[in-house]
């Protein structure tokens, strides 16, 4: 097991990653665009080094969990006043702002805005296009039992399983056989899993001694396979070989990689949804949802996992992330937008105590959002 601190390490790494990757498209995005970078910064102040580079300072921040890109204007005119009163005359506050954000068209600064999730899209379809090239891992049989749940059909039947038992065939079908019935140790457990409430018999060597044990899955709710409970009721481990990849050229890894990434994608909102009712009490709490704690704790576990499993991994985070930061909340990506889309309506700006108001109001939300999922990540830890 990975230890808490190559845990937080883990953890800390990948978000770095994720988050200078969504940075980098603002970034490169308001660079392109004639927009003034201040400051890009890796992790938040306070600063620890830095350098700065065709006018735009690089640094590297004391607090690793994300980064930033600050732009000029981005905070309304809060420089151009700061100018007025060091006693600059408009001229020059005007040729000082040319490259503000604030003073580049609607439709540019939506460009600039929507980078970052732009960004973490395509970065999980590299992610996922990597993945589909590589072997797939997967479990062969004989499956031998590690554990037997209790009051289940494997515990309960006329010749009960048992820890250390080598499960080598079911009704009649064998792992290895000349016709190649089994191979895959899914083979047998979807053969059986087919069949709830049908009698299946497993071909089972206990201590070299063949023993036919017949059972009957259970059907399950889905209630019921959230608590791990499974229709026979034993846990498995079988010898793990690398399968074919799933793309055979590069064309296609990306075209299952795009495909992966628009599925989940589409699916996120609706589960964000579910959580937030579940935690307001307006529907039921599954507590599926992950907070930073939840992520980290997950994140150690697949980095002790094949390559393949870990670029899936990120690549969920980044569609994530990406999905979030679009939604139209201030003060993520989407919220943003949503205020200059709201100026282009009312053809002037907000007044800044107005829109501060408004990405404070939103900070709050999501803090408090963070805080009672983080509550359900701490009650899962192991001796909670």
């Amino acid at each position: 097991m990975m230890g808490v601190i190559g845990t937080v390490l883990a953890f800390v790494v990948v978000l770095v990653i994720l988050v200078v990757v969504h940075e980098l498209g603002h970034f490169v995005a308001a660079k392109l665009a004639g927009i003034t970078v201040q400051e890009f910064g890796i992790g938040f102040p306070p600063r620890v080094a830095s350098v700065t580079w065709h006018g735009t300072r690089y640094s590297i921040n004391a607090v690793p969990l994300g980064g930033f890109v600050k732009m000029l204007g981005e905070d309304g005119d809060i420089e151009a006043d700061r100018m007025r009163q060091r006693g600059l005359s408009e001229p020059a506050i005007e040729r000082a702002m040319a490259g503000a954000f604030n003073r580049k068209p609607i439709w540019l600064r939506v460009v600039v805005l929507v980078a970052g999730v732009l960004m973490n899209f395509v970065l999980a379809v590299v992610l996922y296009a990597v993945a589909f090239t590589q072997p797939v891992p997967d479990h062969v049989g004989p499956m031998t039992v590690t554990a037997v749940q209790p009051a289940s059909p494997a515990a309960n039947g006329r010749v009960p399983l048992r820890v250390g038992d080598r499960i080598v065939g079911v009704d009649a079908k064998r792992f290895g056989s000349a016709d190649a019935d089994l191979h895959l140790a899914r083979d047998l457990t979807t053969y059986v899993n087919a069949r709830a409430g049908q009698q299946v018999v497993l071909h089972v060597d206990r201590a070299g001694h063949a023993l036919d044990v017949p059972v009957t899955p259970r059907k399950l709710t889905e209630a019921e396979r959230e608590q791990g409970k499974g229709p026979v009721g034993f846990s498995w481990d079988s010898p793990v070989v690398n399968g074919p990849s799933e793309a055979s050229n590069p064309a296609q890894a990306v075209a299952l990689a795009a495909d992966t990434t628009a599925r989940i994608a589409v699916q996120i909102p609706g589960a964000l949804a579910n959580t937030v009712a579940g935690l307001l009490g307006l529907a039921p709490n599954t507590g599926e949802a992950r907070g930073p704690i939840g992520i980290a704790q997950v994140t150690g576990e697949v980095l002790q996992q094949p390559l393949v499993t870990q670029l899936f991994f990120v690549g969920l985070l980044s569609v994530n992330l990406a999905v979030l930061n679009v939604l139209p909340f201030p003060p993520l990506d989407g919220g943003r937008v949503a205020v200059v889309l709201l100026e282009a309506v009312r053809r002037r700006k907000l007044p800044a105590e107005r829109e501060a108001l408004i990405y404070l109001t939103g900070f709050l939300v999501l803090i408090t959002l963070v805080i009672l999922i983080s509550i359900q990540d701490i009650a899962r830890l192991p001796g909670s």
